[in-house]
């Protein structure tokens, strides 16, 4: 017993040595993709720098939105799961993260996160409409364009569907342009 016991000893060692390597290994990785993708950038024309300078920004708001749904797993979400309302358009409950860094509309259902840029065109959207009718269009085509998940999840028809409604009308009493 007394040798199992340093082997498991030097084994545990051994990985705490490598582990340092792999993290060093991760960072030369890193080094070489940067040196290797400079290396061809010289090499592209125009219209090929804006198509990968498009994609970059595409891989950074993916990064950003798997970042919003890692905290909103953190977030004590007790509140939503915890009640037991029937489904929907006419109820909204609004989750907000303590730093009001995101939000959460749920409606119909459906959870909808929103980060704090969304949420910003969103009330300040909302503000601008003349009418509630213009209000309800005019998200529906914001969310058409910048976020059809919500119009799917939470099963919106049209532009004069309930949802939008209870939406526009908890924005426009709840939150104001900054």
């Amino acid at each position: 017993m007394a040798t199992q016991k340093k082997k498991d000893s030097k084994s545990k060692s051994q990985a705490k040595k490598t582990q340092p390597k792999s993290q060093s290994t991760a960072t030369s990785t890193t080094a070489q993709y940067i040196k290797a993708i400079n290396l061809l950038l010289k090499k592209l024309d125009e219209e090929s720098l804006s198509f990968l300078y498009e994609q970059a920004k595409v891989l950074l708001h993916n990064l950003g939105v798997q970042k919003l749904q890692q905290e909103f797993n953190e977030l004590d979400v007790k509140t939503i799961t915890g009640k037991r309302q029937q489904l929907s358009k006419d109820k909204l409950e609004v989750v907000e993260a303590d730093d009001l860094r995101h939000f959460i509309f749920v409606i119909n259902g459906a959870r909808n996160f929103f980060s704090r840029d969304e949420m910003r065109k969103i009330v300040k959207l909302c503000h601008s409409a003349p009418t509630v009718k213009d209000g309800m269009r005019m998200l529906y085509h914001w969310f058409e364009k910048n976020r059809k998940d919500v119009i799917i999840d939470t099963a919106i028809d049209s532009p004069h569907d309930t949802a939008l409604e209870t939406m526009y009308n908890h924005i426009v009493n709840n939150y104001t342009v900054s």
